[in-house]
Parts: C-alpha cells; structure tokens; sequence
C-alpha cells in the first residue's frame, strides 16, 4: 500500500469513527428526535398497564389514581415533551375566545406499544384566564400532567348525585406547575377546574372509561357549577349545566 493510500484510509477511518461517535452522542442527548427511540418508551408503556388494569376491572379507579399519579410524578418532563413534538404543537394553537383547545397526540414515536389502546388522550392548551372548564364524570377516570405554565387547580368530591345538581365537598385549590399532576374518578376528585395563571397553558391528559362495571351510566363529561349555592359545613349545591354555559361563567 502506498503512502498516499494509507493516509487516505487513515483519513476515512477517522471520519468514520468520529462519525460514528457523534451519532451515539446524538443518541445519547436525544438529539434526532423522530429517529431516535424515546427514553419515555417504558413509561408510555407502564402507562399503557396500568389503564389496561383498571379498564379490565382488575384494580379499583382510586387504586388506578395513585398509580397513575405515582408514574406522572417520575416523568422525564423534557423527554416527554420532545416525543409528543411539543414545541411543534404549542407554535401551531389558535386559543379560543372561552375555555380550552383540545389538541390531538400520537405516540408513533413510542416503541412497544399495542395498536388498541384503551385510553383516550390529548393535550388541552389555554390562555391566561381561560379555562378547562369545572366538569365532573360517570364511569370513567383521568390524570392530567403540566406541560407547561402555570394553572390553579381545583377539584371537589362528588357527595351527591341528583338529577339536577351534584353536592360537592371542595378538595384541592392550589397552584399547579409543570411536572404537577392530578387525577379523578367517580369516587375520588370526581370534579375538576383548571384554569391557566401564565401566558399559555398546556395539560396533557389521559382517560379511561367504563372503568365500574356496575355504574349504571354511560361514561361522559357533567359539566357543573361548583359554586352555585354555597351551604352549611363547607358544602356547594353545584347544579349540572351544558358545556355553552360552563365557558359563559367559566371558560
């Protein structure tokens, strides 16, 4: 081998070798994006578990609460937001006038997980002094994780149920940052009202439903007044209401 061929094969070795470098150092800081397996894939996929768990009835929704707000509180919050392509997201929202956008998200990025998944999610994204409107829910439970911003949360126990009107107990009413979660379901937290401090807000959420096979009603939002009659003992008469009026007093 001549000398300018081993200085050749020299030169393109090392080029090699320190691309080769850089890419695993690409890898390593999550630089790719789209063509690098997420290091949220195992918590994607615990998340997956745990609402199979509750969806097939095998644990309890106040037992799928604190599992889900265990695996919420152990997030890498930079690493989720890069798999959900967030800065993408948050570039492209046209805020409504009342209440909160619902953006669509997909986990195409995730690895592992099945095709039929048994949890609905979306990120809601407000201004300042907009609202996810105060709602509470019939056999289904929900998390929400902070992306970004700040909002004051509130949730209430549902300790009625009439036709008209919940009787709620107030339980939460604080700041909520990102990284921050909470969760409901129908026998604890059962209302919720989340309504962004900063700028913009964003809340990822997750639900599953049917998740009492002896609930006698089908899944879905109630959308209420939690404040509309204060009474005796810290309690409110919180009479239901449709989602139009919701944003009108609160959105």
């Amino acid at each position: 081998m001549s000398d300018m061929t081993r200085r050749m094969f020299a030169r393109e070795s090392l080029s090699a070798l320190t691309a080769v470098a850089l890419i695993e150092a690409l890898a390593a800081r999550r630089l790719f994006g789209r063509d690098v397996s997420p290091i949220v894939d195992g918590w994607f996929r615990e998340l997956d578990l745990i609402s199979r768990e509750v969806h097939d009835h095998k644990v309890k929704d106040v037992e799928f609460q604190k599992k889900l707000e265990d695996l919420y509180a152990r997030v890498d919050l930079p690493a989720l937001l890069k798999t959900l392509d967030f800065d993408r997201i948050a570039a492209g929202v046209n805020y409504p006038t009342h209440g909160a956008k619902s953006l669509p998200v997909d986990f195409k990025n995730v690895s592992g997980l099945p095709t039929n998944l048994v949890f609905g999610r979306q990120i809601f994204a407000m201004k300042r002094g907009r609202s996810v409107v105060p709602h509470g829910h019939d056999n289904m439970s929900t998390g929400f994780l902070v992306l970004n911003g700040t909002l004051r949360g509130r949730h209430f126990d549902r300790l009625e149920d009439n036709k008209d009107h919940y009787i709620v107990r107030p339980t939460i009413d604080r700041s909520f940052q990102p990284g921050e979660c909470s969760s409901i379901s129908d026998h604890k937290d059962n209302v919720h009202w989340f309504t962004a401090e900063s700028e913009h807000a964003f809340i990822f959420n997750i639900h599953v439903i049917g998740t009492d096979p002896g609930h006698v009603k089908k899944p879905g939002r109630v959308y209420v007044d939690p404040l509309g009659e204060k009474l005796a003992g810290g309690l409110y008469k919180a009479p239901k209401i449709t989602y139009g009026r919701a944003n009108e007093l609160y959105g």
